[in-house]
């Protein structure tokens, strides 16, 4: 339960401006908040009267002081919202962009799976064409002497 004599404690520090706040707003609006006069009154406390005279003012201050007390709860609540809002915004942005780096990633992945397939496939058809390429070589090494011997002159046969 909060107190109504102390400020509110601030439950976190966001180390960046990460939610739209920063350390010296958060630090700023503490301290702002332990300088300003509780919203409690108690009657049996007597306090020092400023700038009244009259009892009729005496009457409106814990009215005043009610109603400065609510509405800075609402307002808190609303901050509160708004802040839970654009957290759960950026948690949602966040989920988004990991769902499309991974499919992204996914992508990448079968596109290096393809080109190292197509790679083994060119590798093994080049390993072929070498083979093929002796081969030829040697039959044509082969009509080429051939051809030799049928040039030479009839007579050292």
């Amino acid at each position: 339960m909060k107190s109504p004599v102390f400020p509110p404690a601030i439950d976190h520090v966001p180390s960046d401006d990460l939610f739209g706040t920063t350390f010296t707003q958060h630090w700023d609006q503490y301290t702002h908040n332990m300088n300003q006069e509780p919203a409690v009154s108690f009657s049996h406390v007597s306090t020092p009267k400023t700038n009244s005279s009259s009892s009729g003012s005496d009457d409106r201050c814990p009215v005043v002081i009610d109603e400065r007390k609510r509405k800075r709860m609402i307002s808190n609540r609303e901050s509160a919202r708004r802040s839970r809002m654009r957290k759960q915004k950026h948690l949602e942005n966040l989920r988004n962009l990991v769902n499309r780096h991974k499919s992204g990633n996914q992508e990448l992945m079968n596109r290096v799976r393809f080109a190292f397939h197509h790679g083994q496939i060119l590798g093994q058809e080049n390993e072929r064409l070498r083979s093929e390429s002796v081969m030829l070589r040697q039959k044509l090494w082969d009509l080429h002497q051939v051809m030799l011997v049928w040039q030479l002159p009839k007579e050292l046969l």
